[in-house]
């Protein structure tokens, strides 16, 4: 004698009508309920929008400072709602047409693009987050002593970011402090008044060269030549 459960298999050997109207019932209930589920969660959005719109105007600092690529000028605009969060980065250094500006400018884009970006973290936590990446990276030249000594473009920005986060410290306390305090202009040594170093002053500012990677690629005498490998391109 063998013994089958009702709902065990899909064909019983004995089943009432009105069992197998209840279970089929349920089963397109289910269906149903699924298919619901499912359309809602591909119809609704996580996010209403994937990039926060730029208002037509937006209050913003900029902010001066020297690195190994030269002057660089750091703008840091907020957005215009009222919130008081940093909204988008613009940098310009070295001259237009340069490789050192173009890498400057894809800085400034991808900085941008993340502090608009819709996400439920706020963009003063992001902003911090890209002080932690771009801090202390190193090329091969240094600007400034102690304190205030900038090891290449990225540390540079993460600094002035910082000092932005620190004046503006009033929206939302700081979760973390600097690990190098932030670079300040009227900090820098007055030209003259702080002896150079060697190696910086016999190489002068110019382009990325292809071969050591130094911002010292200059146009002279109608060539191109990297002070740093003595690369050419004639």
């Amino acid at each position: 004698m063998t013994v089958y459960v009702t709902g065990s298999r899909e064909m019983v050997v004995l089943e009432t009508n009105a069992t197998r109207e209840k279970k089929e019932g349920t089963d397109s209930e289910t269906a149903k309920t699924a298919e619901s589920q499912s359309a809602a969660m591909t119809q609704v959005p996580l996010f209403n929008e994937e990039k926060k719109p730029r208002p037509r105007h937006v209050p913003g600092k900029t902010y001066r400072t020297e690195t190994p690529a030269g002057t660089t000028y750091v703008t840091i605009n907020e957005n215009g709602y009222g919130e008081g969060q940093p909204f988008e980065v613009f940098v310009l250094t070295a001259k237009a047409g340069s490789e050192v500006m173009a890498i400057a400018e894809a800085l400034g884009r991808l900085m941008s693009y993340i502090l608009r970006i819709s996400s439920p973290v706020s963009p003063r936590k992001r902003l911090k987050e890209i002080v932690r990446q771009l801090n202390g990276i190193g090329g091969e030249r240094s600007t400034g002593f102690g304190p205030n000594r900038v090891r290449s473009l990225p540390d540079g920005l993460a600094q002035i970011l910082q000092e932005y986060l620190d004046e503006s410290a009033q929206v939302e306390d700081a979760e973390q402090k600097p690990r190098h305090s932030p670079l300040k202009q009227q900090e820098l040594p007055i030209q003259g008044s702080v002896k150079k170093s060697e190696h910086s002053s016999k190489q002068p500012l110019g382009d990325l060269c292809p071969s050591c990677g130094a911002a010292t690629l200059v146009n002279e005498e109608g060539c191109r030549k990297c002070y740093s490998c003595s690369f050419s391109e004639c």
